[in-house]
């Protein structure tokens, strides 16, 4: 099982129910959640004065998508890993970018958050 102790990882989902299984999956392995955020805005204004070490990210966030979001983590050189129901969508990095699939397995969840820190 992954270690994330002491990782501050910002989560940012808009459904409810995900968001608290990733958040669950996260502190399980030792991770402090930021968030989660249901928003793109709630998530960038956090960003705006927290500092995370990693972020997972829902490609899709009710009418818009997280690709704002995803240029200031790269700004920041904050890794992150993209979750999307949608995976064949076009995500900005191309075939350098995590992306798990929805529904996520938690063991792939973590062991993506621990590659993407390390």
């Amino acid at each position: 099982m992954a270690d994330l102790t002491g990782t501050r990882v910002l989560l940012v989902e808009d459904e409810p129910v995900i968001a608290l299984d990733h958040a669950g999956t996260l502190t399980d392995a030792g991770a402090e959640i930021v968030g989660p955020f249901p928003a793109l805005q709630e998530a960038l204004d956090e960003l705006a004065h927290t500092q995370v070490d990693v972020a997972v990210i829902d490609y899709v966030l009710r009418e818009e998508t997280s690709v704002a979001l995803q240029e200031e983590l790269e700004r920041r050189h904050v890794p992150f890993v993209v979750v999307t129901a949608y995976p064949k969508v076009l995500v900005r990095r191309g075939d350098e970018q995590e992306i798990l699939a929805k529904p996520v397995n938690p063991d792939e969840l973590l062991m993506i958050v621990q590659q993407a820190i390390s």
